[in-house]
């Protein structure tokens, strides 16, 4: 069941990531997935057309998914509270460009009510809440709260996030160190808990997609070799939570598998298993 919302300051971002670092390399390695589901939620969920649509990017990054998509619609806003991450998206727009960013909390987006035809929120909320301190998300429900303040009526969230099963079984790596992977799980709320709250907040639920053949770090996942270079762990904020002794361990054991070709195998089963459950989750919502 869910529970309130505790008394306790809202925080907008956990520190486990140093995105202003990590914003050099992030573009390297990591692509937006899921564009067809996102625009398609827009278009078909939607009273406007959606070349007349006005969409934000809450926790846009570097911008990868406003670059694929600004040209479709009337104009395109992005958030993040971290500066760097958005120099970087500023820089892929020139002057007289029709997105406009924004540097701010996503607990509390500085927009008018009504104000957007459609928002995403991609692989973000994993940063909002400390385990540690609260299982009860605050920050998460302060989002899809304000979210829904800011949607028009019949406005669409779309929402990528990952289920428990998926952090376990739709990363090759993430096999070979288990207590991270239950440390990112503990961040996440459950697929389940994520639908409970966004009803509280007023939506209503439109579905959940699973693209069970995209990667979010696209051809460069498959590397075997990747995760000895750090840009390949710049791309996915797991490897962040590892301490130096844990890292070391690891990239030795995939150094050695890698040597003595027993990656091969090993990828080809966890292969298996990330076609069953995908990496991420889309639930998309309709603003009452």
């Amino acid at each position: 069941m869910m529970k309130p919302i505790s008394s306790e300051p809202l925080h907008t971002l956990t520190d486990y990531e140093n995105y202003s670092v990590t914003s050099q390399t992030y573009d390297t390695t990591r692509n937006p997935i899921g564009l067809e589901i996102i625009l398609g939620c827009f278009a078909a969920t939607n009273i406007r057309p959606l070349h007349e649509q006005v969409i934000l990017d809450a926790g846009c990054g570097t911008g990868n998914y406003l670059q694929a998509i600004h040209h479709k619609v009337r104009a395109c806003y992005g958030i993040d509270v971290n500066e760097g991450m958005l120099a970087q998206a500023q820089r892929k727009f020139g002057k007289g460009s029709l997105v406009k960013f924004d540097h701010g909390s996503l607990v509390n987006l500085p927009y008018p009510d009504d104000f957007f035809d459609g928002i995403t929120c991609n692989q973000v909320i994993h940063h909002l809440d400390d385990p540690k301190q609260t299982d009860a998300f605050p920050n998460v429900q302060a989002i899809l709260s304000t979210t829904y303040r800011v949607l028009r009526p019949q406005g669409v969230l779309v929402l990528n996030t990952c289920s428990r099963q998926q952090l376990v079984d739709g990363y090759w790596w993430a096999d070979l160190m288990p207590e991270v992977v239950d440390q990112m799980a503990a961040r996440i709320p459950s697929i389940e808990l994520t639908m409970e709250m966004l009803e509280i907040a007023g939506f209503q639920i439109g579905g959940i997609i699973v693209p069970l053949h995209e990667v979010l770090q696209g051809p460069s996942y498959f590397d075997p070799a990747g995760p000895l270079q750090k840009s390949f762990r710049d791309g996915d904020s797991t490897w962040s939570l590892l301490s130096e002794e844990k890292l070391h361990r690891t990239l030795e054991r995939i150094r050695t598998m890698n040597e003595d070709g027993s990656i091969i195998q090993y990828l080809d089963e966890r292969e298996k298993r990330r076609k069953r459950v995908g990496q991420t989750t889309f639930i998309f919502a309709r603003k009452s």
